[in-house]
C-alpha cells in the first residue's frame, strides 16, 4: 500500500515511531494477516535474519503471490513508551517500513480508531 492509499484507507492508521532507537515510518493494517518489515529498513537494524522452516506466501497489494523465508526477531517497537518485542518478516514495501498486521494487533488487543 502507498502512502496516498493508506491516508484514503478507513481501516488502516500509520505513524513515526521509533524501532530500536530509529525512526521509522509504520502502518497499522487490519487487511493485512502477518506484519513485515521492509528489507532496506531491516539491514539498518543490524539484527540476524533466521531462515523460516517453511516459506509462508503473501499476496502483495498487486495481487501477486510472494514467498516470504525469511524473519527477523529482536525488533523493538516503541509505541510512546510501550515497548512491543517482535519478529517480522522482510519483504519489499512501498512508502512504509513496516506494516503491523492482524497477527500483531490481535496479539496486542489492538484497536485501530481513525
Amino acid at each position: 500500500m502507498t502512502l496516498e492509499a493508506a491516508r484514503d484507507e478507513a481501516n488502516v492508521t500509520l505513524g513515526t515511531f521509533l524501532i530500536n532507537d530509529l525512526l521509522c515510518n509504520i502502518l497499522f493494517d487490519s487487511r493485512a494477516n502477518y506484519s513485515f518489515i521492509l528489507y532496506k529498513f531491516g539491514r539498518r537494524l543490524a539484527l540476524p535474519v533466521d531462515k523460516l522452516d517453511s516459506d509462508l506466501v503473501v499476496e502483495v497489494d498487486s495481487g501477486k503471490f510472494k514467498p516470504v523465508s525469511d524473519c527477523i526477531k529482536n525488533i523493538v517497537i516503541n509505541l510512546n513508551g510501550n515497548k512491543f518485542h517482535e519478529e517480522l518478516f522482510p519483504i519489499e514495501l512501498n512508502d512504509f517500513d513496516i506494516v503491523l498486521g492482524m497477527d500483531w494487533l490481535s496479539a496486542n488487543d489492538a484497536d485501530i480508531k481513525c
